[in-house]
């Protein structure tokens, strides 16, 4: 088998190195320098977030030839909001991303001001306080103690709160009665305290145990009921139920 001739092996040789000249070149041609950030939301709470726009920004002036797409794209993914970025040229000056977001089943706010969560394979992200408002719009809302959504960003989400992630998940849409759901896993049984507020009615429901979502919507109907022919809508005080998956108790 014959060999390459000389001038076959300079060609091969020489084409990489034409390539990089070219490259070269055009980073110092000012029309390819970017004046335009394209960007495209896929799921969550289908806003940029504050991070990858500033990010993107940053990049507004830059020749597209001296942009590390990989590099940007793992700077971007890094954010605790986003799944993951593809960004992609479009000559002579604009800048494509597409940006996933995380698929968080709920948002997480602590009793600490400005800190929130989002889940992710079973552990907690800490969100940028200024994503907090958009995310709200989309998904359901569970106030924990601070300590509790440190614990599980750190290690994972335990199975108790996963059992109220898939009962928040199924009410969604289903009542709009509830104002606020709080969950605390400091409890004397294994479940935890999980409290549905409902504001307009001056109640609190306690799921004292699992239950399934038609045992939560049996029980709200059951205490609007109960809260119009006790006149509640006259009253100050809050209305306490226990809900087991036996039945409701009024407490208070």
């Amino acid at each position: 088998m014959r060999r390459p001739g000389i001038k076959v092996q300079l060609m091969l040789l020489l084409i990489p190195v034409f390539f990089l000249l070219v490259i070269a070149t055009l980073r110092f041609i000012p029309q390819f320098d970017v004046r335009a950030i394209q960007v495209t939301i896929q799921g969550g709470s289908k806003e940029t977030p504050p991070q990858a726009t500033e990010r993107l920004a940053s990049l507004v002036g830059t020749s597209l030839f001296t942009i590390n797409l990989s590099r940007q794209e793992a700077l971007l993914a890094s954010i605790s909001s986003i799944a993951s970025v593809q960004l992609r040229r479009k000559l002579p000056s604009i800048l494509e991303a597409t940006i996933t977001l995380v698929d968080s089943p709920v948002l997480v706010l602590t009793d600490r001001d400005g800190q929130a969560y989002l889940v992710k394979d079973q552990k907690l992200l800490l969100l940028d306080a200024r994503e907090i408002p958009a995310w709200k719009k989309v998904v359901s809302t569970i106030e924990v103690p601070v300590q509790y959504a440190e614990l599980m960003s750190r290690y994972r989400v335990d199975d108790s709160f996963l059992q109220v992630l898939d009962l928040v998940q199924s009410l969604t849409g289903k009542t709009t009665l509830i104002t606020t759901i709080k969950y605390d896993n400091n409890s004397s049984n294994s479940f935890g305290k999980m409290v549905l507020e409902l504001s307009s009615l001056h109640a609190q429901i306690w799921v004292r145990e699992p239950v399934s979502a038609a045992h939560v919507q049996a029980a709200v109907a059951l205490v609007a009921q109960q809260q119009k022919d006790a006149l509640s809508f006259l009253s100050s005080g809050t209305s306490r139920y226990d809900l087991y998956r036996e039945g409701l108790v009024r407490r208070q």
